[in-house]
């Protein structure tokens, strides 16, 4: 009987601290939704009211292309222009680095696993180094070099910098994932004709899909909700991204807190949609690539 009961204590310790740990994570998130659907009259009241009485989806039609209500302000109209924008940008600068890095990333990875490379276990470890370094440790030098060269305020620069910071893993993640495959399929592809090249793009590549599609999409993620290489780097509303944008809707004597929700909600989708859409290989690619490396 007693260890029943201290199984059943186990277990009640065990749930407790599971709920803690959920209300923790999905607390913010659950309030985020409340409060995207909320007046602004509301969202003030005391006590607050956890279930909007009238749920308000006004904002959500102006952000997606509906025209904003004649009572809004005309910073209000900016903002959601802006937002709009914010989302193409961060479109093309997640995608154009989880592209770079992939690109790159798998030539490096392939050439740590398999060439040889004189001290290539060392500068593996470098690389993991250079991921380890905080971006303000050099983000003085490299803004003054931006700066001579007349790149500032440019996607391509943000994509290459992203890039920049985002490939050391993506190599790392890679070659744990290529060293997981034989070693003879590609000796007998290169017997047959092909060269090493192809032995890649036609061996290993298609073989290591899910650890591409890891990488993949943990460098879109990461891109999506960069804040400070786009905050320094991009000045014009045509170039900054979403996560600017939501942080410009707060202004200096009002903050229409329902339309940035409801801004945060909506920038949130895209990158839920594309883990939980690829939550098979993103598991698959993160789990084979971390055996070796």
């Amino acid at each position: 009987m007693t260890l029943r009961l201290k199984r059943l204590f186990n277990n009640a310790i065990f749930t407790v601290l599971i709920l803690a740990m959920l209300t923790f994570i999905l607390a913010p998130i659950a309030w985020l939704l409340i409060s995207s659907i909320s007046t602004d009259q509301e969202l003030v009241e005391i006590p607050p009211h956890w279930i909007p009485q009238q749920p308000y989806f006004q904002d959500y039609a102006s952000l997606l292309g509906a025209p904003p209500p004649k009572s809004s302000s005309l910073l209000t109209a900016s903002t959601i222009a802006l937002f709009r924008t914010g989302l193409v940008n961060s479109f093309l600068v997640s995608l154009g680095v989880t592209v770079v890095c992939l690109l790159f990333g798998s030539l490096a990875a392939y050439a740590f696993a398999r060439l040889g490379l004189p001290g290539g276990e060392k500068v593996i470890y470098v690389l993991l180094l250079a991921q380890m370094l905080p971006v303000v440790a050099i983000l003085i030098p490299l803004y003054q070099v931006i700066t001579a060269l007349g790149l500032l305020d440019k996607i391509p620069v943000v994509i290459v910098l992203l890039s920049m910071f985002h490939l050391p893993f993506v190599i790392w993640m890679l070659r744990g994932y290529f060293q997981t495959i034989p070693r003879e399929l590609e000796e007998a592809a290169m017997v047959d004709g092909t060269t090493r090249a192809g032995a890649l793009f036609k061996i290993i590549v298609p073989l290591s899909s899910p650890g591409l599609f890891a990488a993949g999409v943990y460098t879109f993620l990461q891109s999506w909700n960069a804040f400070f290489i786009p905050l320094i780097f991009t000045s014009s509303d045509t170039t900054k991204t979403v996560s600017l944008a939501i942080a410009l809707f707060v202004g200096r004597h009002d903050t229409d807190y329902t339309l940035m929700s409801a801004a945060g909600v909506l920038a949130s989708l895209p990158p839920i949609f594309l883990a939980l859409a690829f939550q098979r290989y993103l598991l698959a690619g993160l789990v084979s690539g971390g055996i070796k490396g």
